[in-house]
């Protein structure tokens, strides 16, 4: 089977689990914001936003296969930049970082997801709300003290900070990135797309791993969920990518780092 045609099975099954870990959620209601219907919840959690993260980020993916099966691996990468923010802010609410509750960050983030984009939709101009981000700095290093145990904090926050300014390159159209587009006998920019080229190998590797965090952060979703039939059934996906792919890391993660370091 070709890995394309492999990932986008992979992303429909992830789709239907998710469909599944819905039962477990209050559905959302109509709700009247100006003078216009919006599907919305009753009740926020930080469950809830996991699972909606969880949402976009299969979306996300399947929507990088299709610009994938046509060559357009520079728009692959800007969709990459958002599939890694959406893993890191699922891992970022693993847990509570401050004891039993949540940290100030936590709360912050929490607060600005669920937040309206206009105080008035039907008058946007002059209405839009200001957001409260937290900075990628800190999402970081939460994801460094919730890795602790596989690699050193330092070590895991750089390397996420690492990806995630590599990738950010390809939403900013960054000199480097978009040099990646020169290329072919003759040489030449292409702008249709980039099949045929060695970076169809290179972005393959990519999509792989993107797909292989989605079904991580899926199973941990439904675990939060306390859906066991679902998290086994995620797990069986899990064993059954890392055979096919052959993509589960052999060594540990500090092992791993040390070596990239020292090439």
């Amino acid at each position: 089977m070709p890995l394309a045609d492999f990932l986008t099975s992979t992303l429909a099954k992830l789709e239907e689990h998710y469909h599944n870990m819905a039962s477990a959620i209050d559905p959302p209601v109509p709700a009247k914001i100006g003078n216009s219907m919006f599907s919305r919840h009753n009740q926020y959690s930080d469950v809830l936003l996991c699972y909606l993260k969880g949402v976009k980020l299969v979306s996300t993916l399947n929507a990088a296969l299709v610009l994938f099966r046509h060559g357009y691996v520079q728009e692959i990468g800007a969709l990459c930049r958002m599939s890694d923010d959406f893993f890191h802010e699922i891992i970022f609410f693993i847990k509570p970082l401050e004891e039993e509750t949540p940290s100030n960050d936590q709360r912050r983030m929490f607060e600005d997801f669920f937040r309206e984009e206009f105080e008035n939709p039907d008058a946007p101009l002059g209405t839009v709300k200001d957001r409260d981000n937290v900075p990628r700095r800190k999402i970081n290093a939460a994801f460094g003290l919730i890795a602790k145990e596989e690699l050193n904090p330092y070590d895991a926050q750089h390397l996420a900070s690492t990806v995630h300014k590599a990738f950010s390159g390809y939403v900013h159209g960054a000199y480097p990135h978009i040099m990646e587009m020169y290329d072919g006998n003759p040489p030449h920019f292409h702008m249709s797309g980039m099949l045929g080229t060695v970076r169809i190998t290179e972005w393959e590797d990519q999509l792989v791993t993107h797909v292989y965090q989605a079904i991580m952060a899926t199973e941990i979703i439904s675990r939060r969920l306390g859906l066991q039939d679902e998290e086994k059934g995620i797990r069986i996906l899990l064993v059954e990518y890392e055979t096919m792919l052959k993509c589960k890391p052999t060594e540990n993660a500090e092992t791993m780092l040390h070596k990239m370091k020292m090439k």
